[in-house]
């Protein structure tokens, strides 16, 4: 949402002044050497985040629960909602004036690690092996450096899902989801010609095909091994198994498999698209769930089935990965000793537990640990599906998490021209790689 009145404008950004002098007011007061606060008799502990509000209301719950758990805790709260949080933490991280307890995601942590402003968690992790074991595969990656664990993930999801409608599928003769690129491809040629668009995406900001679509299909190419060695910058985007995930995408195209105007519309008018039934498949992460089960109509919920993309020809990537994470973390200043260090790592177990998970996913919600026992009467339809399909799945990383802004940018920029026939896949992937050359 953009501010047009001036003056509003002008309050909004005293307010986060302010409210970036408060954090660090707060922080200040606190002794550092073991964290008793001598006013209180208690131990004070701040934490920022932005869980305020109502997809919030576990978090906050959490919070309440380990205050009456822990009455020798003064918990002090910052929460102001994501997009001023994002401002205000990027601030407070160039002064290193962090609150004790934070709310971050891996870009935060790759800035605030180098400066030695986070703690590391790995022994409270071994310390607590079942807590340790309880989390998903490659739940820490996003925030490990050298083999050092900085945050606990707060949720655990998939960010690519593929949203299909049976009984579109039925009438164009198709059975059942296709298992190989070639009945995938196959299916869509089936759809088009049913009258029908077969994947409807909104792609205007340039991020989903990116992030929903592109990641999990190159990682299907390339392998997730690859990922990392061109990260390390012993592969490049030029490597042949990347430039054949660009020209699957563009051949995608070709074949009609999107709305026509997929770069000028967003997410919400491509769910429309689906919601309507003139598209048989909507590609999302799986954090659109409950906004599906919300706004999509009844008897559109009630025919549609959850998958992901097959394997393709030659392929080095798993088929039982997509992209996926965390995204946030919660973590803890390395000023914090002693009993405030202790407190800090109580309030991470008591936000992200089995309690936590347990009521997360009854919430329709994708916890990072994995849940024995759930009441699945309180999940949509969709969620109990989505928890089944991605049961066997691991996680390859998010492109818009994992690489610096500026590399994401030419990446879904450059994609966006892909998909209308505005370069090739070749020349792509030089681009790609003469920006990535610069960072290095």
């Amino acid at each position: 949402m953009y501010i047009k009145n001036r003056k509003l404008h002008m309050l909004v950004v005293v307010l986060l002044i302010a409210s970036i002098g408060l954090i660090g007011c707060g922080k200040k007061s606190s002794d550092g050497n073991g964290g008793e606060e001598a006013s209180a008799g208690k131990i004070k502990l701040t934490i920022g985040h932005f869980d305020i509000d109502a997809n919030g209301a576990l978090f906050q719950e959490a919070l309440k629960e380990f205050r009456a758990e822990h009455p020798e805790v003064n918990l002090v709260e910052d929460g102001i909602p994501h997009d001023p949080y994002r401002i205000k933490m990027t601030t407070l991280g160039a002064s290193g004036d962090l609150p004790d307890m934070f709310v971050a995601n891996g870009s935060m942590l790759l800035d605030y690690i180098p400066k030695g402003y986070v703690g590391t968690l790995n022994e409270a992790l071994d310390q607590d092996p079942e807590w340790r074991d309880s989390f998903l595969p490659n739940s820490f990656d996003e925030f490990t450096t050298d083999g050092k664990i900085y945050g606990i993930p707060t949720a655990m999801f998939s960010a690519h899902v593929i949203y299909y409608n049976k009984e579109l599928f039925e009438k164009a003769g198709i059975t059942s989801f296709p298992t190989t690129w070639d009945e995938f491809t196959a299916a869509i040629g089936k759809l088009k010609d049913s009258g029908v668009i077969p994947i409807a995406m909104g792609n205007k900001s340039n991020v989903p095909v990116g992030s929903v679509l592109f990641g999990t299909l190159a990682d299907r190419y390339t392998g997730t091994e690859w990922f990392k060695e061109m990260k390390a910058g012993t592969a490049k985007f030029t490597d042949p198994d990347f430039v054949n995930a660009l020209k699957a995408l563009q051949n995608l195209a070709k074949i009609g498999t999107f709305n026509p105007d997929i770069n000028s519309i967003d997410g919400m008018q491509a769910n429309t698209l689906y919601f309507n039934k003139q598209a048989a498949m909507l590609i999302d992460g799986a954090w659109a769930m409950n906004g599906f089960t919300r706004e999509a109509p009844k008897e559109v919920q009630e025919v549609t089935g959850l998958a992901v993309l097959p394997p393709v020809p030659g392929g080095k990537g798993d088929p039982n990965t997509v992209a996926g994470g965390a995204g946030w973390s919660i973590a803890y200043n390395s000023k914090l000793e002693g009993a405030k260090k202790e407190a800090a790592i109580a309030l991470i177990k008591k936000v992200v537990g089995q309690e936590f998970g347990r009521k997360k996913i009854e919430l329709n919600g994708q916890p990072p640990v994995k849940v024995a026992e759930y009441d699945e009467s309180k999940l949509s339809p969709l969620s109990v599906e989505y928890f089944k399909l991605v049961s066997d799945k691991k996680f390859s990383p998010i492109y818009d998490i994992q690489l610096s802004p500026a590399l994401v940018e030419v990446i879904y920029k450059g994609l966006q021209d892909l998909l209308i026939g505005g370069t090739t896949p070749e020349d792509l992937a030089k681009k790609i790689q003469s920006v990535r050359d610069t960072q290095k």
